[in-house]
């Protein structure tokens, strides 16, 4: 399932049990503020690692990350934007936590269109890379 899908289907989940109410809301006044000054991206974030996504990468990990990528595959990197490549390995991340490992490289080898060797390895970069507490 894709993270934008899953995101989406959380936050709809939210919208509808915080609307469902006819009632007077429950919640503190102080818990209903913090809830409005929360950044969308802070949000986001914090949604995505209820999901089990790793935090996005800083720019030296994303480059380091980026550089592992076109040396197992220079097509992968040339043909493919940067972020692109970051949200299939942290979708790729998500599943080591949720997926059985015999599924790991036929996923990863589907989500980066590339063979099961060149997986195996995408698999080892995105675990020292992006999720290494995975």
């Amino acid at each position: 399932m894709s993270r934008k899908l899953v995101i989406a289907v959380a936050a709809f989940a939210v919208c509808l049990t915080g609307c469902s109410s006819g009632s007077p809301s429950t919640i503190a006044p102080a818990a209903q503020n913090s809830a409005a000054v929360q950044s969308q991206p802070d949000l986001r974030a914090s949604v995505e690692a209820q999901l089990g996504f790793p935090p996005k990468p800083d720019t030296t990990t994303t480059k380091a990350y980026l550089a592992d990528l076109k040396s197992i595959d220079p097509a992968l990197v040339s043909s493919q934007d940067p972020e692109v490549l970051v949200n299939r390995g942290r979708d790729q991340c998500r599943d080591l936590k949720a997926r059985p490992e015999k599924e790991w490289v036929t996923v990863a080898s589907q989500r980066f269109s590339t063979q099961q060797a060149a997986a195996t390895k995408i698999i080892k970069v995105v675990r020292a890379r992006l999720c290494p507490q995975f």
